[in-house]
């Protein structure tokens, strides 16, 4: 089965996860998703809602494999958005992370409690 028809059968979103991996892709395949994207004809509020849908999954992935004390945090590049619209996602899910993990700190009441 060439590319075209393999892409042909991908939900949107899944090209758009293609499309914003490059890295994992051979350069055929990133032109067929692409080629398939624009077949479809989709609305722009569509692509951005489902771009932005994917790079907050990539940016809460790579935050939540990051290590504070080894790793340096770096921007992820997407095909759609642009640098200055990653980098506010990226501070919107890494102050979300924040308030989860609430704030990285070390509740020593909690601990103490817990060990009664």
């Amino acid at each position: 089965m060439n590319l075209a028809k393999r892409y042909a059968r991908k939900d949107t979103k899944t090209l758009i996860m293609v499309l914003e991996h490059p890295e994992n892709y051979s350069p055929e395949a990133l032109e067929a998703a692409e080629a398939e994207l624009n077949f479809r004809e989709l609305e722009e509020e569509v692509i951005y809602a489902l771009v932005d849908e994917v790079n907050r999954e990539r940016i809460v992935k790579m935050l939540n494999e990051l290590n504070p004390i080894n790793d340096e945090l770096k921007l992820l590049k997407s095909h759609w958005l642009s640098e200055a619209e990653m980098r506010r996602i990226t501070k919107e899910e890494f102050k979300l992370l924040l308030d989860r993990k609430d704030g990285f700190r070390f509740d020593v009441l909690k601990y103490a409690i817990g060990g009664i």
